[in-house]
C-alpha cells in the first residue's frame, strides 16, 4: 500500500512539471528576452508563429514585444524564433533559428510556464425577455 502511495505521489510531481497555463482571449501579448548578436553588423529581428492545425508565420519584429490577435476559435501554440541578417562586404546571408514553442519548457528555461491560448466566441444573450 505504501508503495502504490508513493507512486501516486511521483506520478503527481512528475504531471505539475508539465502542466501549462491556459489563457482564454482573443487578443495576447508576449515578450521574450533579447538575442544577442554574433557580429557587430548583424541584423537581429524576431519570427512570431501561431499553431492551429498547422504553423503559421504570423509576423515579424526587431522588438521583444508582440500581440498575437486571434480571429479564428481554436487553441493556439504560439512561438518565436531569431532571425539573423549576416552582412558580409559582397553577400548578405539569413539564418533562422529553431522555434521556441509556448507549450514546452525545452531547452529548459526557454519558456519556464508553458502556456497555450484558447479563443471562444462569446454567445449573445437571448433578446425579448417578457412576462408570459
Amino acid at each position: 500500500m505504501k508503495k502504490l502511495i508513493l507512486l501516486i505521489i511521483i506520478m503527481f510531481v512528475l504531471s505539475v512539471g508539465y502542466a501549462q497555463n491556459i489563457e482564454y482571449t482573443n487578443q495576447v501579448t508576449v515578450k521574450w528576452d533579447a538575442v544577442a548578436p554574433i557580429e557587430p553588423t548583424d541584423i537581429i529581428s524576431y519570427q512570431l508563429w501561431t499553431d492551429n492545425d498547422g504553423v503559421i508565420l504570423d509576423g515579424e519584429t526587431d522588438l521583444l514585444i508582440y500581440t498575437f490577435t486571434f480571429l479564428i476559435e481554436g487553441e493556439y501554440i504560439l512561438g518565436v524564433s531569431t532571425k539573423r541578417e549576416v552582412i558580409f562586404p559582397s553577400f548578405t546571408e539569413i539564418v533562422y533559428s529553431d522555434i521556441n514553442w509556448s507549450i514546452v519548457d525545452i531547452p529548459a528555461g526557454a519558456t519556464p510556464n508553458p502556456f497555450v491560448v484558447r479563443h471562444i466566441e462569446g454567445i449573445p444573450s437571448p433578446g425579448n425577455l417578457r412576462l408570459q
